[in-house]
């Protein structure tokens, strides 16, 4: 099954991110629900620019109008325009990338009605637009979905027919404008008196028509393309997540308990996959704030914060099941290493059993064990007289409450992304 690669700039965690490197791990088991999508990649208009996007790359080398080398820079043009129809004819704001730059160019404008499109530093909508925008963060999962071929440009052949169908024989007779306009940059009209605009304007229309609600519906939602998946297993969990409540707030513990008892009708795969996931995160997000509580107890001593957190979480961390956890141990070592699975085990063992000081431990040395790795030093040690040593000082918060033990939920396993492009594919 595809994961993320170097063209998607989250596939290199930096330590200051992710310093019990936890997101690989999370990672592998929410690809076991969702097989695609990505916490950033949860706009299914911006799917419709990278595939416009990708396909004028193709075209106008094809055409002649422009060499291999420039496929990155048509991209970065269709991005730009793709975003100044959408915020100015659709009043669109949360989706798009680089929002804060379009709306201050719109601004400066004046009503003069004139944008720079172009690849120039006065023209780019993000500081970085390569990495940050569309083609860093979209690519990989457009690719996963089946909708990119390996390489800089083009669409794969059933995303070609689609677009054609449904996008460039709308665009009349401004398709040849939009052409130049992309291979070279220049002045773009952001009104209804612009030919490319008024032509653009409903392609990317919030609402979508049935055949763009089938295609995105099959490729992005259910993503029933993706290589190695589980055939229906992800359409199976979007329909669960239709027909509850909760499709609109953020995923969390009881919703995925209830998801699985759910799925256990009719899925099982699906039901121990999401099983597994509410077992791996009840260790995981007390894990990681309980390391964060730490980097805030610098010259302590050890034994005085193992007590002080026991005077807020009580005699032991709740939802931690040992015989779910050594079941799941063979991928997490496998996704990790060897060395960082036993840590974690560790953690777990005395998280379970409310030994805090032997946690801190744990968590210490599995932090060291992570920066290795990454050819750097601990975050934090234990120093003289068994005092902390913190090395890089995280930000005072305060421990999450016993109570809110039972619920804690960091991370997504990206079911916030599939209930995001489902609740769009509503419309």
């Amino acid at each position: 099954m595809p994961f993320l690669t170097l063209e998607d700039p989250n596939a290199k965690i930096s330590g200051s991110r992710d310093p019990l490197s936890v997101q690989p791990i999370w990672t592998a088991f929410g690809r076991h629900v969702v097989t695609n999508l990505t916490t950033q990649s949860t706009s299914v208009r911006g799917f419709t620019i990278l595939l416009l996007g990708r396909y004028f790359a193709g075209d106008l080398v094809d055409r002649g109008m422009a060499a291999s080398e420039d496929a990155l820079d048509i991209f970065l043009r269709m991005e730009q325009i793709g975003a100044y129809v959408r915020y100015v004819g659709h009043a669109v704001e949360g989706e798009i990338r680089g929002i804060e730059r379009v709306k201050r160019v719109v601004r400066e404008q004046h009503g003069n009605g004139n944008v720079r499109i172009g690849t120039d530093g006065r023209s780019m909508i993000l500081s970085d637009q390569k990495v940050y925008g569309l083609w860093g963060l979209y690519s990989v999962p457009a690719r996963t979905s089946g909708l990119l071929p390996d390489g800089a440009r083009d669409v794969t052949l059933a995303a070609r027919e689609f677009i054609e169908r449904n996008y460039i024989n709308r665009l009349n007779g401004s398709a040849v404008k939009l052409r130049e306009l992309l291979a070279r940059g220049g002045k773009f009209r952001i009104d209804g008196n612009d030919a490319i605009f008024s032509a653009l304007l409903p392609i990317l229309d919030p609402k979508f028509s049935p055949s763009e609600l089938e295609f995105n519906g099959s490729y992005l939602r259910d993503g029933q393309e993706v290589d190695g998946a589980k055939p229906g297993r992800q359409e199976r969990l979007r329909r669960l997540l239709e027909s509850e409540p909760k499709l609109n707030e953020p995923t969390g513990r009881a919703e995925i308990v209830h998801l699985s008892e759910r799925a256990g009708r009719s899925d099982q795969g699906l039901a121990n996959s999401l099983e597994r996931i509410a077992h791996l995160e009840a260790f995981l997000a007390p894990a990681a704030a309980l390391f964060q509580h730490v980097l805030t107890r610098d010259g302590q001593r050890l034994s005085d914060v193992a007590s002080e957190v026991r005077q807020v979480w009580g005699a032991r961390v709740p939802n931690l099941e040992r015989s779910a956890f050594a079941e799941m141990h063979s991928e997490i070592r496998s996704t990790s290493s060897v060395a960082v699975g036993s840590r974690m085990d560790e953690v777990h063992t005395a998280l379970r059993s409310g030994d805090y000081e032997a946690a801190i431990e744990g968590l210490l040395a599995w932090n060291e064990q992570v920066m290795q790795t990454r050819g750097g030093g601990p975050w934090a040690r234990i120093g003289d007289g068994r005092r902390l040593d913190v090395r890089y000082r995280g930000a005072e918060q305060p421990l999450p409450k016993e109570h809110e033990l039972t619920e804690l939920w960091m991370n997504s396993y990206f079911v916030d992304a599939l209930k995001s492009v489902t609740r769009q594919l509503q419309h």
